[in-house]
């Protein structure tokens, strides 16, 4: 299938958006203002896209949902392991560098399975690389994925709608009083419907441009940004939720107008590998500039962050090039030849994880 330009560089855009707001928390605090806000702003673009590029690979017709769930697994459990076991042998030997991480076997083993629980201290519902909640959120969505395979795109996408819809409103109407449940049982899923949804206009030729839609669309995206980073509660998150949506649709009718940027295409491909590791990348650069500056101003703020996307992205394609690509490369030499029909996975366009 086709490379998605367009897609690459929105996947670079939402990893470059993780490690800006997380350069300025790790050294203005959580509560700043409105970056606290763009967390689920960040959310909802990484689950739309995932959304999409899983019609966009998987096509129109009925697939193997095994086929499916093995290359999912590849994609991305061998990364995520070797950041969690690396989170791991650091929170259990050097525990003063955490705040907040605390290794147990049981925190340790669930992570690495993907299963929801409540970590130590914290009591949060997040594994022990912090920033792994989100592929938790992933598995679920290729899980449920993989269930409606055997349909016709069309009906695949309105069960799993219905399905996501149907467990929200359970959330809303029937709060569990299990810890975990909530998990699920919230409205974030949709965002991965509703990138299914783009990716079936998508793949049926219904996105199309012109100047008009283009001016509309731009006005949407901006009116949601603001509703979003301004309003608590449901407005809020309906802000968020269009806010989304809205710029994949933009880079989407852009396609084919868009340039060759070569660094930005290169960390759409890295993004996965920006993800995992950037937090690591920024918490070093942070205490290396506080230990040796220690001022804490605007312009040092500026700086600091400064040298953590630049420090952060080239570990990123360096991870990317070493480390990410000759395990997927290894992983899929040893992976048996399937029988079963599933489309061609379109090069470059993976999902981020």
């Amino acid at each position: 299938m086709k490379k998605l330009r367009s897609v690459q560089y929105l996947r670079a855009f939402s990893a470059l958006m993780v490690l800006t707001t997380h350069s300025l928390t790790y050294q203005l605090g959580d509560d700043a203002p409105y970056l606290h806000l763009t967390s689920h702003m960040r959310m909802m673009l990484f689950f739309v896209i995932s959304g999409f590029i899983m019609v966009y690979i998987s096509g129109t017709e009925p697939f193997s949902a095994l086929t499916f769930l093995k290359r999912r697994a590849i994609r991305i459990v061998p990364l995520y392991w070797v950041f969690t076991i690396f989170t791991a042998l650091l929170a259990a030997l050097l525990p003063s560098l955490f705040q907040r991480t605390v290794f147990t076997w049981p925190h340790f083993l669930e992570s690495l399975l993907f299963i929801v629980h409540e970590a130590p201290v914290t009591k949060s519902l997040s594994p022990i690389l912090s920033l792994g909640w989100t592929l938790n959120y992933e598995i679920y969505f290729y899980i449920v994925f993989a269930m409606v395979a055997f349909m016709r795109a069309g009906p695949r996408l309105i069960a799993l709608s219905i399905l996501f819809i149907s467990a929200w409103l359970v959330g809303l109407l029937a709060p569990p009083t299990n810890p975990v449940l909530p998990f699920y049982l919230n409205a974030f899923p949709l965002a991965f419907a509703a990138g299914t949804w783009v990716g079936w206009l998508f793949l049926n030729g219904e996105v199309t441009s012109n100047k008009r839609q283009l001016c509309t669309l731009g006005i949407a995206i901006v009116a949601s940004f603001t509703i979003g980073i301004t309003f608590p509660g449901a407005l809020g998150f309906a802000g968020q939720f269009g806010w989304a949506i809205g710029l994949l649709l933009l880079v989407l009718l852009l396609e084919s107008k868009l340039g060759q940027w070569s660094l930005l295409e290169k960390l759409g491909d890295a993004s996965y590998s920006l993800y995992l590791s950037h937090i690591f990348v920024v918490a070093a650069v942070v205490q290396l500039a506080r230990h040796t500056v220690g001022d804490q101003g605007a312009t040092m703020v500026t700086l600091t962050s400064a040298t953590c996307i630049v420090v952060a992205c080239a570990a990123a394609l360096v991870i990317h090039r070493t480390i990410e690509k000759p395990m997927l490369h290894i992983m899929n030499d040893k992976r048996k030849p399937d029988r079963t029909t599933f489309p061609r996975t379109a090069t470059g366009v993976g999902e981020r994880s």
